[in-house]
């Protein structure tokens, strides 16, 4: 394939000029699992194509077919989270008889094009043959003055089959997600009988925590059965959160809390991608503190005092859930153990930037 009519092929994958919407600064940019096209542009050409088929990583996986065509996967990317940073893409990948074509670069790819004043530039991994599920990935830096770019996942006239799972782009940046709650919620903060709660968004340390708006009839917390509370739910729903995070804070408290415990309060999962689970025992007088209470324990900190001079007295804290796995956080969810009853009001997923690698990955061509 001439260097012209590959140029012609990614300006096709490309299309007209999209409105970029404003990016979030966060870290993850895109996580999928792949088993849907949902958010993806797909093209064809010559003898190509696409299905979702059941998967070994997730429910479902992306396959592309071809025989000398080309099937690309596309999908604008929001200008202000990609310019100026460096981005790390990744995917898992199983290839069978992947052949190439005509041209050294004809092949399965992983595929980053960026639009700037000087030209389009581009990064890729490309592959060929057969091998079971496995990481691909690049790291490409993007230049401030980017106007678009596009993320590519496909076949590049050549012949074989690829299935595609657990997508990620990330960036250099500092990521902070407040948590959607309304799935778990199960209560309504205004028949807990605890006097005034917060309303709107409560920051600690920089980090904000967003209630949900409360409304007649829609619960907007949740609480957890304990000791004199034996009614209350003994489990939440889940938490969605579909993203890498190395942190989760937690804006709660215990009724009827005590000074120390030997056993947990609660439980929280951490349900992450590939399998694999995280777990926090909340203890009372370490991980949460009583509503009421104005002192600091070893991992909860008063983040919210109710009005001075108000009856019962409230408080709220913040307890830090360090996440080591370095996988995508799929869902969260909480279970009561043994101890007082707790109350949650919001939860804020951060991710730290991903340790820094060393130079670029990929083609990186240059076209004028």
């Amino acid at each position: 394939m001439t260097r012209l009519r590959r140029c012609l092929i990614v300006s096709l994958f490309w299309g007209p000029l999209l409105a970029t919407a404003a990016g979030a600064p966060a870290a993850t940019l895109i996580y999928c699992n792949m088993d849907s096209l949902e958010g993806w542009t797909v093209r064809t050409l010559g003898s190509a194509g696409v299905r979702i088929v059941p998967g070994q990583l997730a429910a479902a996986c992306v396959e592309l077919r071809s025989q000398g065509g080309s099937v690309l996967l596309s999908r604008q990317l929001p200008r202000d989270s990609v310019a100026g940073c460096r981005l790390e893409l990744s995917c898992f990948v199983k290839t069978e008889n992947v052949v190439r074509g005509p041209e050294v670069l004809d092949a399965a790819k992983l595929h980053l094009a960026l639009e700037t004043p000087r030209g389009l530039r581009h990064f890729s991994v490309r592959f060929t043959g057969s091998g079971p599920w496995h990481e691909e990935g690049l790291v490409a830096d993007v230049p401030a003055d980017v106007r678009r770019a596009v993320l590519n996942v496909g076949m590049e006239a050549c012949s074989g089959q690829v299935s595609w799972a657990r997508l990620a782009l990330r960036n250099d940046r500092r990521g902070v997600w407040p948590l959607p709650l309304a799935q778990a919620a199960n209560a309504q903060r205004s028949r807990l009988g605890l006097g005034e709660l917060p309303q709107g968004v409560v920051t600690w340390q920089g980090i904000p925590f967003h209630l949900l708006p409360s409304a007649a009839g829609e619960n907007d917390c949740v609480r957890l059965r304990g000791s004199g509370h034996d009614d209350w739910p003994a489990a939440t729903l889940p938490i969605s959160v579909g993203r890498y995070a190395t942190a989760v804070y937690l804006l709660h408290a215990a009724l009827q809390g005590r000074d120390t415990a030997e056993t947990p309060c609660a439980l929280w999962t951490a349900r992450l991608a590939g399998g694999l689970d995280e777990g926090l025992s909340i203890f009372e007088g370490r991980e949460i503190g009583p509503l009421g209470s104005t002192q600091d324990l070893e991992n909860w900190k008063v983040a919210w005092r109710g009005p001075a001079g108000s009856r019962p007295a409230v408080t709220f804290g913040v307890t830090r859930w360090p996440l080591y796995f370095g996988a995508p956080v799929l869902t969260l969810d909480c279970r009561a153990y043994h101890g007082a009853p707790v109350v949650l009001l919001a939860a804020t997923a951060v991710e730290e930037p991903a340790a820094a690698k060393s130079g670029t990955s990929g083609d990186d061509e240059s076209e004028q």
